[in-house]
């Protein structure tokens, strides 16, 4: 999951571009699993991105500039990024009214923006009588849980975003974390992926993730938030 602060003076714009590969992530609150104690993370990048850069999940900003933004943020949820807006309570009123996920009160250090993220990546939703969690990298059933690729889980929270409805297949392609030759196989191994660790988490749900011919994939599922 990724987080691209746009920055507009100290200290916000200190806090240092984080990656997977050559530097420390952010830390995620700790997950308790059969196999021990584990953690997700955000990858926290700052600054504009690059023409080829994927959209962020959440884009944290001045209020002053995301009040000005023209692209209303409250748009369809396989388009949507989470504005998380920062600066005075006078604005804060304005920034919810515009459609802001959150809103960060000045001062803020990055412990309150990675909290904040957490919280709004936690996706409840209910397949049949099963009621299921998707938190951070983590699907978790009510006896079992597994941890999920970066691809599966942006691919699963726009199902979840979208149950019960399809998610047209250029919208599941774009969900995916690396570019590939030929996406449509891409994203099938995804799908394949993801379905059979639905299964590790309650037995039937895997089946639930349905291809409708010619359009895309859908969740046989209801999101509760």
């Amino acid at each position: 999951m990724t987080i691209r602060i746009l920055a507009d003076r100290e200290p916000y714009s200190a806090y240092a571009d984080v990656s997977s590969s050559d530097k420390a992530t952010a830390p995620l609150e700790p997950v308790a699993g059969p196999s021990g104690s584990q953690s997700g993370s955000f990858v926290i990048l700052n600054g504009p991105a690059g023409l080829d850069d994927p959209a962020p999940d959440i884009l944290v900003m001045p209020a002053e500039d995301f009040l000005s933004l023209r692209i209303h943020p409250r748009a369809e949820p396989s388009e949507r990024i989470l504005y998380i807006p920062y600066g005075p309570v006078a604005l804060m009123e304005q920034a919810f009214e515009r459609g802001c996920a959150d809103y960060l009160r000045e001062p803020w250090a990055l412990p309150e923006l990675l909290a904040r993220g957490i919280r709004l990546f936690k996706l409840k939703f209910h397949a049949g009588e099963r009621k299921l969690e998707l938190r951070g990298t983590r699907l978790a059933g009510e006896a079992a849980w597994i941890e999920l690729t970066e691809s599966e889980r942006a691919l699963l929270r726009l199902l979840v975003l979208n149950a019960p409805f399809p998610v047209p297949k250029k919208a599941a392609v774009s969900a995916l974390s690396c570019r590939a030759r030929n996406e449509s196989q891409a994203l099938g191994r995804c799908v394949v992926s993801l379905r059979r660790k639905m299964e590790l988490v309650e037995p039937g749900l895997g089946g639930r993730l349905l291809a409708i011919r010619a359009i895309g994939y859908r969740l046989d599922a209801l999101s509760c938030g």
